[in-house]
């Protein structure tokens, strides 16, 4: 009877722990946040920005950051310097380590804010996720921009991807 009960306390046991569904992103330490706010009256999600500094300038930077609106990830490209206008279609170049170069067009209107949103496509993020990026330049109408992310950088990323592509946003 003794043996009985223990067999029925392990099979129990062992059907409540099966039973519960572990989300893939609750097993990774993502910095992932959504808050009230609304783009284009959708709830959307963004990972921290990554800065990065213009190549041999002292005092230009640029923030490169990755955001989920549905569920489409979007890499968003600003530079903070005045009167800095880019063209819609105009391409954000990334060269890999491997040498490789690899183009994304901006699909943000026409702007003098030196900001680019991207759509990425999934073959973007396999591409993303599996290169480290040597440098990006940034073109616009007046001056050409370079940026030479380090190791950090390129970890943080991919981490950020693949946080973004295991998130599901919530309604509010």
């Amino acid at each position: 009877m003794k043996a009985l009960k223990i067999l029925f306390f392990v099979i129990l046991f062992s059907n409540s722990i099966s039973a519960q569904k572990i989300n893939p992103i609750d097993t990774l330490n993502c910095p992932v946040s959504q808050n009230e706010l609304l783009l284009d009256k959708k709830n959307f999600a963004s990972a921290p920005p990554i800065l990065l500094r213009v190549f041999n300038e002292e005092y230009e930077y640029a923030v490169l950051q990755l955001g989920k609106r549905k569920r489409k990830i979007y890499l968003y490209f600003k530079i903070f310097t005045d009167n800095v206008c880019v063209k819609q279609k105009q391409p954000l170049e990334l060269y890999f380590k491997s040498g490789e170069l690899y183009i994304l067009k901006n699909s943000f209107a026409v702007n003098c804010d030196g900001t680019v949103a991207l759509q990425l496509r999934r073959k973007d993020i396999k591409k993303l996720m599996a290169n480290n990026i040597n440098s990006i330049k940034f073109f616009t109408l007046k001056r050409d921009y370079e940026f030479s992310p380090n190791g950090a950088d390129n970890q943080n990323l991919k981490e950020y991807l693949n946080c973004l592509k295991l998130y599901k946003i919530k309604r509010r």
